[in-house]
């Protein structure tokens, strides 16, 4: 079991890209960035590997343009079941439960640079915030 303590934290081990792809805002993306619905966004899955070399942990980003520096983030912390391609990268059945920890990165004056979703599988994670 590995404990979360820090959600803003950069991996200190290997990690792999498994999507570089741009993508269009669904209303959810959109609310958590302060953008329009259907607006072009960068996205980014990273697979984080533990010291063994084992999946450990997921790590979606969505941005608009560059990547910008933060001062500042919120979390919120839910649970929810892995759907086919989360399950498949981190070697786990379809429907195992999850953490799912929704990263917002903020600027200075408080406005969202950048949201991400972290999914932990339950089994291998304890989150301590």
């Amino acid at each position: 079991m590995r404990t979360l303590i820090r959600p803003d934290a950069d991996w200190p081990y290997q990690t792999e890209t498994i999507d570089s792809s741009p993508c269009r805002a669904t209303d959810e993306l959109a609310a958590r960035l302060g953008v329009r619905s259907g607006v072009t966004l960068r996205r980014e899955t990273i697979e984080c590997m533990d010291p063994g070399g084992r999946s450990a942990m997921l790590v979606s980003s969505w941005w608009r343009g560059r990547r910008l520096p933060h001062s500042s983030y919120v979390v919120e912390l839910g649970v929810v079941a892995l759907d086919a391609s989360q399950a498949h990268a981190l070697g786990l059945i379809v429907d195992t439960p999850a953490y799912r920890l929704v990263r917002t990165r903020l600027d200075a004056a408080g406005r969202a640079t950048e949201t991400a979703d972290l999914m932990l599988p339950m089994d291998r994670w304890t989150i301590r915030l």
